[in-house]
């Protein structure tokens, strides 16, 4: 026999031409919030901590809601900087939107670009991971770093290449990141991308700025790992075989390169 389902009543919506009010007993608990009784008994840092714990909720919302006019309200009355109980700020939340005017809007109110979320994610983190390229190409241009350990970033990006996730490694690109970065193996995802035969993905991590020229823990290189696959060879030819053969010397070569 189904068990009927259980409703609260109190939380039911009624429609009045059109228009969508809250029953009394809704509007009551509503009413006992809003005197904030909830905060008697509390000392003064415990309210403060509270109240803006709840303002900055507030100010995501309104980052989520595209809503300039509130937000700016909410910012006379807390820090730009400040976090709701998951450590979130509203710079985290308007990379993970992607929402360009939003990041520049609270960059030129002061919003750090490096605070972590209690998840320990930073905004060009967020910004990464949802492929929002114009946030991650603006924050990369700030010098803004992603504040997440390399060999954490080399798992994650070695596993884009593993399920083929051309946008996602794109992103990481435009972030400024070391496309050679090196897991706890000293795996990159060159190696990855040869140990799978995988020549679309080789081509488009050398278009990325990843080498085939770091050494892993056993002493090999994407290129030892390529060398009896011919076509692999082809894509590195002349480029890392004659002209740049070691990492330090495609490292000279960059330097110079950017000093023009």
């Amino acid at each position: 026999m189904e068990i009927p389902t259980v409703t609260d009543m109190s939380f039911k919506p009624i429609i009045i031409s059109g228009v969508v009010v809250r029953d009394k007993e809704f509007l009551c608990r509503l009413g006992k919030v809003l005197e904030l009784n909830w905060l008697h008994g509390k000392d003064h840092k415990a309210k403060r901590a509270l109240i803006e714990n709840t303002l900055a909720s507030f100010a995501c919302d309104a980052v989520e809601n595209n809503d300039f006019i509130s937000l700016r309200a909410l910012l006379e009355k807390v820090d730009v900087n400040c976090g709701n109980y998951d450590g979130i700020k509203p710079l985290h939340t308007a990379c993970e939107l992607g929402n360009l005017d939003m990041v520049k809007f609270l960059l030129a109110k002061g919003a750090s670009r490096e605070l972590v979320n209690r998840f320990g994610k930073c905004p060009l983190y967020m910004a990464i991971k949802n492929r929002h390229y114009d946030v991650v190409k603006l924050l990369h241009m700030k010098g803004v770093p992603v504040n997440r350990h390399p060999v954490r970033i080399a798992m994650e990006m070695i596993q884009a290449v593993r399920s083929r996730d051309y946008p996602l490694l794109h992103a990481w690109s435009l972030s400024g990141v070391d496309m050679d970065t090196k897991d706890y193996d000293g795996y990159t995802v060159m190696h990855e991308a040869v140990s799978l035969r995988d020549k679309a993905m080789i081509a488009k991590l050398l278009e990325y700025g990843a080498t085939p020229l770091e050494i892993n823990v056993w002493g090999e290189t994407a290129m030892d790992n390529a060398q009896n696959e011919t076509t692999i060879l082809s894509l590195f030819d002349p480029y890392f075989t004659v002209r740049f053969p070691t990492k330090k010397a495609y490292l000279l070569h960059k330097e110079k390169h950017s000093q023009r």
